[in-house]
């Protein structure tokens, strides 16, 4: 029986597909959105949003800062606990503190 592939091993497979993208780039007016069902109202309100916090009055900045763990495990807890974020929860105690 004829083979129909070639083995290749990791390396080789990387040499020769350097340089070559394996997605081929689509415009926007090109993509098919149809199969997708639209939502109501009431299950957009039931959506929550995730990510990074909303601009508002004044933005947040990101630091790094190196807290204890078990000091971090206790903010953390609190957080579920309050049903909010443990970076929010910290923002909120430093915001009481200054």
């Amino acid at each position: 029986m004829k083979k129909r592939y070639t083995e290749l091993s990791a390396p080789e497979l990387q040499t020769k597909r350097k340089g070559k993208s394996t997605f081929h780039k689509v415009k926007d007016s090109e993509i098919d959105y149809s199969d997708i069902p639209e939502f109501s109202s009431a299950e957009l309100k039931k959506f929550k949003r995730v990510g990074r916090p909303l601009v508002g009055e004044s933005p947040r900045q990101a630091i790094s800062l190196r807290v204890e763990s078990d000091v971090l495990n206790k903010l953390k807890k609190q957080a579920k606990n309050k049903g909010v974020g443990y970076q929010s929860l910290i923002n909120q105690i430093l915001k009481k503190a200054v």
